[in-house]
Parts: C-alpha cells; sequence; structure tokens
C-alpha cells in the first residue's frame, strides 16, 4: 500500500510540475501580442503526438484580434483550425513553433480554435510531448 501512494505522490508531482511549466511557457506568450491587449484568456496545456486542444471564444465585430499559438518545437509542425459555429473550418495554417494571425470578423461570432499536433513518425517508439500555448489579443 505505502509503495503505491509513494507512486500517485511522484505521479501528481511530475504532472503538476508539467502544467506550472507551461504556464509559465504561455505567459511569456503573452508579450507577443504588442501592440494587441491581452483579453485575459490564455489557455496552455501539454500535448503528446497526435493529441488536439479547442477552444472557444467569442469574436466581436469592430475588434481586431491577434491570435498567437505557441508549441515547443519538440512537437513538430502544429497546425491550427479555426471552426465556426456549425464547426466549418474558416481559417487553416501549420507551422513550427508560432502561429500569429491578425484578423477581424465581419459579425460578432462564436469561433473555436483547434490545434492538433501531428502523429509521431512511422516507427517511432517514443511519444514526444510539450507545452502548447493559446493567446487572444484585441485592439
Amino acid at each position: 500500500m505505502a509503495t503505491i501512494l509513494r507512486i500517485l505522490f511522484i505521479v501528481l508531482i511530475v504532472n503538476t510540475a508539467s502544467f506550472a511549466q507551461c504556464n509559465g511557457f504561455a505567459k511569456k506568450s503573452i508579450s507577443k501580442l504588442k501592440p494587441y491587449l491581452n483579453t485575459q484568456q490564455v489557455f496552455s496545456t501539454v500535448l503528446l503526438n497526435g493529441d488536439k486542444t479547442q477552444l472557444s471564444s467569442t469574436f466581436y465585430y469592430g475588434d481586431e484580434y491577434r491570435l498567437l499559438i505557441t508549441a515547443d518545437d519538440k512537437l513538430g509542425k502544429i497546425q491550427l483550425n479555426v471552426k465556426d459555429a456549425q464547426g466549418v473550418i474558416v481559417y487553416s495554417t501549420k507551422a513550427y513553433g508560432t502561429i500569429m494571425w491578425d484578423f477581424n470578423v465581419e459579425s460578432s461570432q462564436d469561433l473555436t480554435l483547434e490545434v492538433v499536433t501531428p502523429e509521431a513518425a512511422a516507427g517511432s517508439t517514443e511519444d514526444k510531448s510539450g507545452c502548447v500555448a493559446i493567446v487572444i489579443g484585441f485592439k
């Protein structure tokens, strides 16, 4: 029983350290928003190869936005898909490390931001993990 508790304790500490590291990773990205103001929506998580994460947000007509996606380089070429309320992809791009997109909307609407990491290379036995941060700015 004591061994199981020790293992659980170690796993908890490692996971907490990973998420704390990703929060710091996300906060470093905020400075890249300038001259846009941070909307206070800062999302960070740890992803493995082949994982995806989503964040939904409302974007308002008349505002200009900067969307910043930052990922650990070891994750490879990340993909950003922006989907409308019906799930239709209205914008998509791939890049290594950082994706920055400045845009405005023709009408106020809810959009879903989906970040996808590439699958592990064929024959690879090791899943790579890394932090991904999504930061939204406006002006």
